[in-house]
């Protein structure tokens, strides 16, 4: 009887830190790679599951076993992604290994949840849960609290949803106190500060937002691109200006159009939906030209640097033509069941089916562009 020691990571900390692809099969690689991601990460809790699944190992060829230990990872994506590559690695583990039973050796509940597939291909025994000892001191809690907050992934698992709640909140609170001092039931300055709380959780969650998804450090880097561009005079950034005023000025033609819509009427009358319609009809076609003329921008700059034209930008632009159509369709097709103006539903109707057969063309076009790129590939690697 054979005895497979499995150890899972799920979220592929060994690949992304150590660099190291599953599966890892025998004492040696596993030992290497374990080594190896705990020189990577020294507080990686996956290297302590590898070291627990070996010392396991010995523990069972000590007593006279016979017995492999293996370690199959996923993916950062968490999922089905992740679970897809680590039931190809455990297929190939068995076909190596040819094991009857197993025992699963994993950090926590993440990597369990990979539990059934496991137990569906094979007879698992034991689940051996590795736990990491931390100093029971406040300092020692602090710093773990730190340190795993310094993990991405936790931070958009975690605080993100928080920053989320606190944006939420605070533009609501904010939305009630304005809506007060609009219609006069507060003049006194006492309304700024009861406003306070909610601009205070706005702040908060839009920066604990940012933090988690490093919007300072992509920024920056957007920043040193532009800059760069603008070096080398690229054609971009006179595009991407044109693109920026014209949504700009969308942005502002549709609140004027909602707004004029609202002067109109008398408080009872107004509805919050045909107001919404009215400002996406009056700024969608502006965006949809301004996304156009950043577009062609970097097309016309990739054909100044290389002499190709990307198939992907006219992909995208048709793409976003479609978007435009379909959105509209939909915008006058609401207006017209809201009872707003008068529709001609067959113009309704070709706008949305003339949307619907851009984006048709546009899949269309992407996947034959795709097949004749893989054709080539193999010839040009020939």
């Amino acid at each position: 009887m054979k005895i497979l020691v499995l150890c899972v990571d799920r979220d592929d900390d060994l690949g992304t830190k150590a660099g190291i692809g599953g599966p890892v099969i025998g004492r040696e690689e596993n030992l290497q790679a374990s080594m190896a991601l705990g020189l990577a990460d020294p507080e990686e809790v996956d290297a302590n599951t590898i070291f627990s699944g070996l010392q396991l190992y010995d523990d069972l060829v000590k007593r006279g076993m016979d017995a492999e230990v293996a370690t199959i990872s996923g993916d950062s994506h968490v999922g089905f992604q992740s679970d897809l590559v680590l039931t190809t690695q455990l297929e190939n583990v068995l076909e190596v290994v040819k094991p009857d039973r197993a025992i699963l050796v994993s950090d926590g509940a993440e990597d369990e949840a990979i539990y059934p597939v496991i137990s569906s291909r094979i007879k698992i025994d034991s689940v051996k849960r590795v736990y990491v000892k931390q100093s029971k001191s406040i300092e020692g809690t602090y710093y773990m609290i730190v340190r795993t907050l310094q993990d991405e992934k936790m931070r958009r698992k975690w605080v993100v949803p928080l920053s989320l709640v606190l944006v939420i909140w605070g533009m609501l609170s904010l939305y009630v106190k304005l809506v007060q001092f609009r219609d006069g039931e507060y003049r006194d300055i006492g309304l700024v500060s009861q406003m306070a709380f909610g601009a205070i959780g706005v702040v908060l969650g839009l920066y604990l937002l940012g933090w988690s998804y490093r919007w300072a450090e992509r920024i920056s880097m957007k920043w040193s691109g532009t800059k760069r561009s603008i070096r080398q005079g690229s054609l971009v950034i006179p595009f991407a200006l044109v693109g920026f005023v014209m949504a700009v000025v969308g942005v502002l033609i549709g609140y004027d159009m909602a707004l004029a819509y609202r002067e109109a009427l008398l408080p009872s009358e107004r509805s919050l939906a045909i107001s919404i319609l009215i400002f996406v009809s009056g700024s969608v076609w502006f965006i949809v030209f301004g996304v156009f003329a950043f577009e062609s921008g970097k097309s016309v700059t990739t054909f100044l640097q290389t002499g190709k034209i990307r198939w992907s930008f006219i992909v995208m632009m048709v793409s976003v033509l479609a978007t435009g159509f379909i959105i509209q369709g939909a915008v006058d097709v609401l207006g017209y069941f809201l009872n707003h103006g008068d529709y001609d539903l067959v113009i309704v109707f070709s706008e949305m089916v003339t949307g619907i057969m851009i984006a048709i063309f546009s899949s269309v076009l992407n996947a034959s562009l795709r097949r004749e790129a893989s054709r080539k590939s193999p010839a040009s690697g020939a």
